[in-house]
């Protein structure tokens, strides 16, 4: 299959809807939403897809606990997730169920080309089974007999299932991740599935006997199987594409992903798992497995008995949603662990938010309202600013985008912002105009108010909103703007003269 350079697909990993939405995937969806944000800006033809998991062991077991048929648990639950992607003003071009007809007849699809390979066979088979992880686990997996996961004990169960010749696939890995030392990211999970591959691969259950496990999806040809929740959930990457179907436009524009954006708890499954089950099916791989750390909660790992868990529904009802995105993406590295607290929120809020970016807005629209009636004035641009933005604050920001590191893409820009906020206070525009320095004073407002327009454009993948704010108050249309070429929004000096601001209320007002 053809690589279309200008189109982008990327996926988060489909959450187990068995309960509610935690932080740690709004973080992972967040994640994507601004990769997919700025892969638009660059001008890529983007599609990004999420949705939920609903079949296994677990909903089966959590419905019945509850005194609910598992359809009915599984509406709702979704639901919860569908709702998260609304108010996290998360930008999904599709939401794919697993319960949906149209991914249950696609993924037996999958499992007949994977079949007519003669990489699927059934035999009896006894070992450790661990609810949690939906997964048979080795001796060599379980640390003190436990599930290094969910520190529980697995059961032995012992039945007929049918396995997947994973073992084949030992050579074909072995050259992906020396041929394509990027195909995993970070270069710590990549050498982390590395070693793993190096210890060798066994071959893998993919189904459950119907008779102890209901809710799933038929083997075909045999109705007493259902299909195992990962050989099952890893085809969404393609079945919401319509691949095995004649609707499958979406699967040859956009297949291969170009990121699986997941958790580094299920890297093995994405990392290995998925190419070896694609090679069998004659699938072309995906590009890249992006692959994120934890997130903790005051220095602690989440916990419903510490009383710490951060119920992402909740948070934007406690806070500007624009400030939890931009926390997130500046406070939690993509290559690593991060942590969230109350505290570090409104530290990080009030000297960036409030005493940062909406400070130098107010000041810059104020000193145009005041200075030049409210009308960007007309301004020679500023030779060394442009040159400073092109030279170290863009290419520090572009290289960070690109590999998910927001966090210093951000921290770029607000350098970038600190730089305008010290011109202010070097060049005194108060002290210009009572010295009658008109034109200095014009060139000075011009340049910052182009500043502040940079500013806009290079948050808006993270602060779609405020970024949007901004133009507005510099009396641009976004909507007009962000039709542009990003070379065009990039040129400096590209705000028009004599435009009228709309000066409107602080952006991010203090918390107390």
């Amino acid at each position: 299959m053809r690589y279309m350079p200008n189109k982008y697909y990327i996926t988060t990993a489909i959450p187990y809807a068995n309960a509610d939405p935690h932080i740690g995937f709004a973080l992972e969806i967040l994640y994507a939403d601004v990769m997919a944000r700025y892969q638009r800006l660059l001008g890529k033809d983007v599609y990004f897809l999420t949705g939920t998991d609903e079949h296994g062991q677990k909903m089966y077991k959590t419905a019945n606990e509850v005194g609910s048929t598992t359809e009915e648990y599984a509406n709702l639950k979704s639901a919860q997730f569908q709702k998260l992607a609304d108010l996290w003003n998360i930008t999904n071009d599709d939401f794919i169920r697993t319960t949906e007809p149209r991914h249950m007849e696609r993924a037996q699809k999958f499992w007949s080309a994977s079949m007519e390979s003669g990489d699927i066979y059934k035999k009896q088979y006894s070992g450790f089974y661990c609810y949690g992880c939906e997964a048979f686990k080795t001796e060599k997996d379980l640390i003190d007999d436990l599930c290094p996961d969910h520190h529980t004990k697995p059961e032995i169960i012992s039945e007929e299932n049918y396995f997947f010749k994973l073992s084949k696939y030992q050579e074909p890995l072995e050259f992906l991740f020396n041929d394509r030392p990027d195909f995993v990211y970070p270069e710590s999970r990549y050498n982390e599935m590395k070693n793993i591959l190096k210890n060798g691969l066994e071959d893998i259950s993919i189904s459950r006997s119907k008779e102890k496990l209901p809710w799933g999806i038929a083997v075909p040809g045999d109705d007493t199987q259902v299909m195992y929740v990962w050989f099952d959930a890893l085809t969404n990457y393609i079945t919401a594409l319509g691949y095995g179907s004649d609707d499958d436009h979406l699967f040859k524009k956009y297949w291969p992903a170009d990121a699986h954006v997941i958790g580094k708890e299920i890297s093995r499954f994405h990392s290995l798992l998925w190419p070896a089950m694609l090679m069998s099916a004659g699938v072309e791989l995906p590009r890249q497995i992006a692959v994120h750390g934890w997130i903790t909660v005051d220095n602690q790992k989440m916990s419903k008995s510490i009383g710490n868990v951060v119920n992402p529904l909740e948070l934007v009802e406690l806070y500007q949603l624009e400030a939890i995105r931009y926390f997130f993406m500046r406070e939690i590295p993509f290559d690593n662990d991060g942590d969230f607290s109350y505290t570090k929120f409104k530290e990080r809020y009030n000297s960036d938010l409030a005493n940062g970016l909406g400070n130098l807005t107010n000041r810059i629209l104020t000193m145009v309202e005041k200075y030049c009636d409210s009308t960007i004035p007309v301004g020679v641009s500023n030779i060394d600013l442009e040159k400073y933005l092109a030279d170290e604050i863009r290419p520090e920001y572009t290289k960070n985008m690109i590999r998910f590191r927001f966090d210093h893409a951000l921290e770029a820009v607000w350098k970038w912002l600190t730089h305008a906020d010290q011109m202010i206070s070097s060049h005194q525009p108060w002290v210009m105009t009572k010295e009658g320095k008109i034109e200095e004073l014009n060139d000075l407002l011009y340049n910052l108010s182009e500043a502040l327009r940079q500013i806009a454009i290079m948050i808006w993948p993270v602060m779609p909103e405020t970024a949007e704010k901004i133009l507005l108050q510099l009396g641009l249309d976004f909507e007009i703007e962000f039709k542009k070429s990003l070379s065009d929004l990039q040129k400096w000096g590209s705000l028009p003269t004599g435009l009228k601001i709309n000066k409107a209320d602080p952006l991010f007002p203090r918390l107390e």
